[in-house]
Parts: C-alpha cells; structure tokens; sequence
C-alpha cells in the first residue's frame, strides 16, 4: 500500500539481560501496538548465520507516529535501552512503489 511505512529492526540482547522479563514486556507492547489504529502486522525473521530481523508495518507516517509517540511505547524503549539491548538500529522505510501480489494461474 502506497503510503504505508515499515520499520526493519536488528536489536541485539545484552548479556545477562532477563530473557523473561523483556518477553514479557514485548507481549505488552505487542497488545498495546496491535490495538492502535493503522498498525498493519510485525513479523520476525532468523537468518542462517543467526541474525534476527523484525518487520513492523503501519499504514501510515500517522499511525507509525501514534506508535512511536505512545507514553507505554516511550517507557518501553527507555527501558530497551538501559536494560536489554547490547546495540541495534531501527530504519524507518515509506513504501514508495509497490508492485504485486502476482498469481500465477494455470
């Protein structure tokens, strides 16, 4: 969808961080995130050489907004910072062209 924006993530857990407890923390976020209007989905991907890639996608710079500026969302990624990630990057990407879904008829 034109208009619609993604945000890739690669963010690395510290060591000794509490696996649990950000689990826990990401299941709220993820509650929270999926209840916003314009949050489209997030889907995660492991590579072979175990790097973890997370898609996130909104339908718009507005929804990515009402995400990024959420008092829940702001207290969560203090705590990413202090307490569970190592280092990573986040990019924020607009969908300018899209091409597809092709069906390949028989």
């Amino acid at each position: 969808m034109l208009g619609e924006m993604i945000v890739i993530g690669d963010l690395k857990l510290r060591d000794g961080a509490s696996g649990d407890e950000y689990d826990r923390l990401g299941e709220r976020m993820y509650g929270l995130v999926s209840s916003l209007p314009g949050f489209l989905s997030v889907k995660s991907f492991k590579a072979d050489d175990g790097e973890e890639i997370t898609l996130f996608r909104f339908a718009s710079e507005e929804s990515l907004e009402r995400w990024r500026t959420h008092p829940d969302h702001i207290e969560a990624m203090r705590r990413g910072h202090v307490e569970f990630y190592a280092s990573g990057f986040l990019q924020i990407c607009k969908v300018v062209r899209e091409v597809g879904p092709f069906k390949h008829s028989d």
